[in-house]
């Protein structure tokens, strides 16, 4: 059952928009027989090239999508990351970095207007939590992330700019910053990904020299947090909460990391209640109420991120159709905190406590 992530945590100050409704869609691929529940996404074909600046049409800031050193600058709105995308030469629109999309997702409406056409490699089975809602692939025959070519690539396409007009805009930005579409999994895995998250900088398919060991990393303070990428492009990330051992998926498109309440209860962890509520733009679960997990140790793999506040709230994000959940959702707010690298050709996530050199 492939999915990511749509969540809104209205608090009583600001609301932070999350990466995280579960979509409840299963796939088969025509051309490799039914894969079941996940989706067979080895759509990503060609080598990604440099762009010339007059090759294609690129309707963004130029420092926004400027190539350095090979890799593509991306934006911050709120705790999100976005890039500039291009498809068949359209003026570029702005995409989230979200690893909780298992398929790169665009905008159906714009989809329509930019005449993609429909893809046959892949064919929807409806199920009554998505019936009435408009799902369609889409083939991108042409896709540019920022200086970088990324494609042909499936879309799922859907209704998705009311969503992510939820979500925050750059600060102090000028003129319009138009949402349409997620860098899901399929892109980030095939493209052997390479995010500096502090630096807001994007490589695909890194070269030697833009790539370091562990033992690179853990000399300049990061530990290494083994991720682990499902059959459903799912990223689960195992970790401690308390001393018992859970299972997290990790959303880049979530602004706050949140761990589900049953998993508090249940572990009998001190908590109290706070004044936010959960609510899904999309209405995929009942609003829920969130508390603060008070004093319990917490790590992802060998890091330990006890003194860290930690929210809580009634998700029921399932990994499975055997039904079973997630302990939660590890978000953005973990990756500015801690100075994240995320290298997704090693599959291994870098955490530190950030240094004055490495902020800004």
């Amino acid at each position: 059952m492939p999915f990511h992530f749509r969540l809104l945590i209205t608090c009583l100050l600001q609301a932070f928009l999350s990466a995280g409704v579960e979509r409840c869609l299963a796939c088969e691929a025509d051309s490799v027989g039914s894969v079941g529940r996940y989706l067979a996404c080895q759509v990503v074909t060609s080598q990604p090239s440099q762009r010339s600046s007059a090759s294609h049409y690129i309707n963004a800031d130029d420092a926004a999508v400027q190539a350095q050193g090979g890799g593509i600058s991306t934006v911050r709105a709120g705790d999100l990351l976005f890039a500039a995308v291009s498809i068949n030469g359209s003026p570029a629109s702005w995409w989230l970095v979200d690893t909780g999309a298992t398929i790169s997702e665009f905008d159906l409406e714009t989809a329509n207007r930019l005449h993609l056409k429909r893809s046959t490699k892949y064919k929807l089975t409806t199920r009554p939590k998505n019936r009435g809602e408009r799902f369609a692939f889409v083939e991108a025959s042409d896709l540019w992330v920022g200086t970088i070519r990324c494609g042909p690539l499936v879309l799922l396409a859907h209704p998705l700019v009311p969503a992510l007009r939820l979500s925050k805009s750059p600060v102090n930005w000028s003129g319009s910053f138009d949402k349409t579409g997620l860098l899901g999994m399929n892109l980030l895995v095939g493209k052997r990904a390479l995010i500096l998250w502090r630096k807001q900088q994007i490589y695909f398919n890194p070269d030697d020299h833009q790539v370091k060991s562990k033992a690179a990393y853990e000399a300049e303070g990061y530990t290494a947090v083994p991720l682990t990428i499902t059959p459903s492009r799912q990223v689960q990330i195992d970790g401690t909460l308390g001393g018992n051992h859970y299972q997290f998926c990790f959303d880049t498109g979530t602004p706050r990391t949140t761990i589900e309440q049953s998993v508090v209860d249940q572990g009998g962890f001190p908590s109290k209640l706070t004044n936010s509520v959960v609510r899904s733009p999309m209405n995929e679960f009942p609003d829920s109420k969130v508390s603060q997990i008070v004093g319990t140790r917490f790590q992802l793999g060998d890091y330990d991120l006890s003194s860290r506040k930690i929210l809580a709230a009634s998700l029921r994000l399932t990994k499975s159709d055997r039904g079973d959940i997630w302990a939660g959702l590890i978000g953005a707010d973990i990756l500015w905190d801690y100075d994240a690298v995320i290298d997704f050709g090693s599959n291994t996530l870098y955490l530190r406590k950030p240094t004055s050199q490495s902020t800004g």
